[in-house]
Parts: C-alpha cells; sequence; structure tokens
C-alpha cells in the first residue's frame, strides 16, 4: 500500500511542479507563437519535468524563475540533443523543448540575470547552434542519399 501512495505522491508532485513551471513559462506571450499545432505548451511542460525530475531533480526544487527556467530547460535541452544525436527522431513536444531552450536563452532580460545565468545562456545557444548545424548535415546526407 505505502508505494501505491508514494506513486500517487510522486505524480501529484510532479503535476505541481508541472502547472507551476507551466504558468510562469505562459506568462512570456513569444512561447504561445510556438505552439500552433497539436501539441500545447502543458504537454511540452509536463513531459520537460519528467525528463527534468528523472535527471537534475534539484532544479525542480528551487522556486520557478528565470534562473531557475534556464536550469530546467536546460537540462531538457541537453537530454534531447544526446537523443537526437543518438539517431532517435524527436516529438513534436521534444521538439518544442528545444526551440523554448533557445527562446528563453536569446532573450533580453530586465533586471539583468546572474553571470552564472547568462553563462548557462550561452551555453545552451552554442549547442543549439552546434545541434542544429549537425541535423542540417544530416538532412542534407539523407536527401542525397535518397536521390
Amino acid at each position: 500500500m505505502s508505494n501505491i501512495r508514494n506513486f500517487s505522491r510522486h505524480r501529484w508532485q510532479v503535476a505541481d511542479q508541472g502547472l507551476a513551471l507551466q504558468e510562469f513559462i505562459a506568462q512570456d506571450a513569444q512561447v504561445h507563437m510556438l505552439f500552433r499545432g497539436a501539441t500545447n505548451l502543458e504537454q511540452v511542460v509536463n513531459m520537460l519535468v519528467n525528463l527534468v525530475k528523472a535527471d537534475s531533480p534539484e532544479f525542480l526544487q528551487q522556486e520557478i524563475n528565470q534562473e531557475s527556467l534556464l536550469q530546467i530547460l536546460s537540462s531538457g535541452f541537453r537530454t534531447m540533443v544526446l537523443k537526437s544525436l543518438q539517431g532517435d527522431e524527436l516529438s513534436q513536444s521534444e521538439h518544442l523543448v528545444c526551440l523554448m531552450a533557445r527562446h528563453f536563452s536569446q532573450k533580453n532580460y530586465e533586471p539583468e540575470l546572474s553571470e552564472e545565468a547568462q553563462n548557462l545562456c550561452q551555453q545552451t545557444l552554442g549547442l543549439y547552434s552546434q545541434w542544429d548545424a549537425e541535423m542540417t548535415k544530416r538532412r542534407r546526407s539523407q536527401r542525397n542519399m535518397m536521390k
């Protein structure tokens, strides 16, 4: 019975963390432009919370603010990069995690972020650039093989 309670408690915690994160992300009007397809913000945030809970649960223990959001998105983004470089296709939700990580890393913040958070933004943007170039290269090579 305690296993069922622990599982239920865990699911409630994930749901609560997901809701807080979703509400915080939804405050950025530009994020809504990313969600024109079948996938919505709630689905992406729930997947992101589960990914981060498995990889870096300490990020979810903090109060949600700009810097903790960057940590959460960066952690999820790194997981997506690894998955895609191993040859797995990313789902629409997973790809949206990458786009949101890039969006929030490019954003101008007032007041300015801490130096640590600014470094995380630069690392995320650098990784995104490298990953995007690699994915473009792979798509080109697949097209060339089909000709």
